[in-house]
């Protein structure tokens, strides 16, 4: 650690938690697209509503998952 303090002028913990909150951004950014598009195809009648289920389910469990490992 002090090697990385010392190369880099700051400490490593501030980047660990930069990373974690771009990587958490990131992930929420692309599960309200999912939902969003999901749910336009759904209102058009080209995805059905198991789909449209199936779909905010995984958003739902990829943000779970990425919160846990990201946290």
């Amino acid at each position: 650690m002090e090697a990385f303090a010392a190369g880099a002028g700051f400490e490593a913990p501030p980047l660990g938690v930069l990373i974690a909150g771009v990587g958490c951004t990131v992930v929420l950014l692309w599960a309200c697209w999912s939902a969003i598009s999901s749910y336009r195809g759904y209102a058009k009648g080209r995805v059905s509503g198991d789909d449209f289920g199936f779909a905010a389910l995984r958003a739902v469990f990829l943000v779970v998952v990425m919160f846990w490992i990201f946290l």
